[in-house]
């Protein structure tokens, strides 16, 4: 047997009994055991070419993508022209009554929201840099899809007339689509194209994090339900938000937890504060937004005087401008 010395980072394959030829950056060894020459080839790439291997990202398959897409507005259809009957629930909380009313509307929530997770779930597994960055769990891919998925179906449900669905059909179509495309192109921090997609799924994470904080609020709940709501929310975003930075997952939960609870007390006080819905929603995004970012500029390494200021005096203007525009 003859084996020749590795060099530089390598893949290993093992080719069948026929006789083959070794490139010249390649180390392996040849075994031969009297019914034909067994070949274990290992391929050694300089440093430039490994890097270059690295930033080939897989074509998204249009195909699933389209298939996923075509299923959601599917189910939309169907909830549209279907009318399931209401289930009322009543509970006990902290010594009053809770009614929890289960519609169709609710349903239908549930099911886009659960159709385009699993969706999103397979189209993701399909890039090859999931298994080479594990360090981000595939599951959070699916927050910012699923909950643009449940939006969709709730706003479509209040749909006044045939026109105005159709059109919102169509918008959450392409907009369920672009949220898959940018989550995997982000999957891989060394791909091309992973900048813009990042910047895209971060642009969206706040349009849904104002949308379900101004929902919230406009509902008029007791604290017990908003203000849960309202944890669930932040803190779900704030993990898509936070675990795009190369720090441990754990550390990112953690953060995106304390986030999320911050984010809820301040509901507590905000509805004693009688202000339009839009009002409400843009403060409480207010505070999601100075809480993550401070959040996540520790988990970068990056943390200093000036980047304290410059988002103090984004929330001090922003709070500014609400309070006068309230009046």
């Amino acid at each position: 047997m003859q084996h020749v010395a590795p060099r530089g980072p390598a893949d290993t394959y093992t080719l069948g009994p026929r006789r083959q030829s070794l490139p010249p950056d390649a180390g392996g060894c040849c075994t031969n055991n009297g019914r034909g020459a067994s070949v274990v080839l290992t391929i050694r790439a300089t440093p430039l070419q490994f890097r270059a291997m690295e930033s080939t990202v897989k074509p998204l398959d249009r195909n699933h993508l389209s298939l996923l897409v075509a299923v959601v507005l599917l189910g939309n259809v169907l909830f549209r022209f279907i009318d399931l009957p209401e289930t009322a629930w009543d509970l006990q909380a902290l010594g009053s009554s809770l009614q929890f009313n289960v519609t169709g509307a609710g349903l239908l929530v549930a099911l886009m929201v659960g159709l385009v997770c699993s969706g999103t779930n397979f189209v993701i597994h399909d890039h090859p840099g999931v298994a080479r960055h594990p360090e981000r769990p595939a599951y959070v891919s699916w927050i910012l899809p699923g909950a643009l998925a449940g939006l969709s179906a709730y706003l479509l449900a209040l749909a006044p007339t045939i026109q105005l669905w159709t059109v919102g059909l169509a918008v959450a179509g392409a907009a369920i689509s672009l949220a898959i495309a940018a989550e995997y192109g982000a999957v891989a921090p060394d791909s091309q194209g992973y900048a813009l997609a990042r910047l895209a799924l971060n642009v969206l994470a706040y349009v849904l994090a104002f949308a379900f904080l101004t929902l919230i609020y406009q509902s008029r709940a007791r604290s017990l339900i908003s203000a849960t709501a309202v944890t669930l929310i932040a803190g779900v975003i704030a993990l898509d938000l936070l675990s795009g930075a190369d720090v441990p997952f754990r550390r990112a939960v953690l953060y995106s937890v304390v986030v999320g609870l911050v984010t809820g007390e301040s509901t507590w006080a905000l509805n004693y504060w009688r202000i339009a819905a839009w009002a409400g929603g843009l403060l409480l995004l207010l505070v999601f937004y100075g809480l993550s970012n401070i959040a996540h500029q520790p988990l970068l390494g990056r943390l200093t005087r000036a980047t304290v200021v410059e988002f103090a005096v984004v929330i001090v203007v922003v709070l500014i401008i609400v309070v006068l525009r309230s009046r």
